[in-house]
């Protein structure tokens, strides 16, 4: 970060060149800190301009947001009916001010960029100076992509014939902002009637998830029979269409698998859920 040391003595030199130096040392900082909460292109709302409907009118509050590489000020705006073919855009102008300089000269050297409502054609495209108020998204949301897995780690499952003779994939990854975890998975018990008969099917260790992706708290989601029917247990009493699974704090994965009717040797189940991890 750019800085200045005002402290030395000797009469420090004050010039043009300086107060843009001082100008940088906080446009730049500011900008990094905008940047971080886009994702892509999108004008990012950094405060305000939210949008409330009240008779027919609509009003969009003061606040600020970043686009193109600028934070510019919106001082709020409101409008009534959009004609067909037309939306609301958000167009950025830049005003200027002149100062008296010792010479006498008034050059505009007093910038400002601001947003300001306005309702053009719908096929109008977006540039550098205006764009649709409906594409601007909130500042979390860029950051909250930034900081979260963007690859699926694997956890590769093949459990033995007696033990249901599992096979497939759970995947999962993690968001660092809302620290949680999603994992997903398709796995197929080839070796079904192996499993303990009803009503004492119990929970089978699928595979261990390494640190960083356990929980501090046991988690219980659910796993759905792969196929739109539904299959009977090996009693031929109940319809069978969720799996109860879990996630203990050791990071182990379990599923609670049961033993369909003899006339089913194998079947596939699949799920996909966020779970905390605090």
């Amino acid at each position: 970060m750019k800085a200045i040391d005002f402290t030395k003595p000797g009469g420090f030199p004050l010039t043009q060149n300086q107060l843009d130096y001082l100008q940088q040392a906080y446009t730049e900082s500011i900008k990094a800190l905008g940047a971080m909460g886009i994702n892509g292109t999108a004008p990012v709302i950094i405060s305000g301009m939210t949008k409330t409907v009240s008779g027919g009118t609509t009003t969009i509050s003061a606040g600020w947001f970043y686009y193109n590489g600028d934070m510019v000020r919106f001082p709020g705006a409101s409008y009534g009916g959009i004609s067909f073919g037309y939306a609301v855009y958000i167009v950025v102008s830049t005003s200027t001010g002149t100062l008296i300089f010792n010479d006498g000269s008034t050059p505009g050297v007093v910038l400002e960029k601001t947003g300001v409502l306005t309702l053009l054609v719908n096929t109008t495209p977006t540039d550098s100076t205006h764009f649709l108020y409906s594409d601007m998204v909130p500042y979390g949301r860029g950051f909250g992509i930034s900081n979260r897995e963007q690859l699926w780690h694997e956890l590769i499952v093949n459990t033995d014939p007696a033990d249901g003779g599992v096979t497939g994939t759970i995947y999962y990854k993690k968001d660092y902002t809302a620290n949680t975890l999603q994992i997903r998975g398709n796995l197929f018990a080839n070796n079904a009637q192996n499993f303990a008969a009803s009503p004492g099917a119990l929970f089978a260790l699928m595979g261990t998830l390494p640190l960083g992706y356990i929980p501090n708290n046991n988690a219980q989601f659910t796993a759905h029979y792969f196929v739109s029917g539904l299959l009977k247990d090996d009693l031929g009493v109940s319809w069978i269409k969720h799996f109860t699974c879990g996630l203990n704090n050791s990071g182990q994965v379990f599923i609670n698998w049961i033993r369909p009717d003899i006339s089913i040797p194998g079947y596939g189940i699949n799920f996909n859920t966020i779970i905390p991890l605090d």
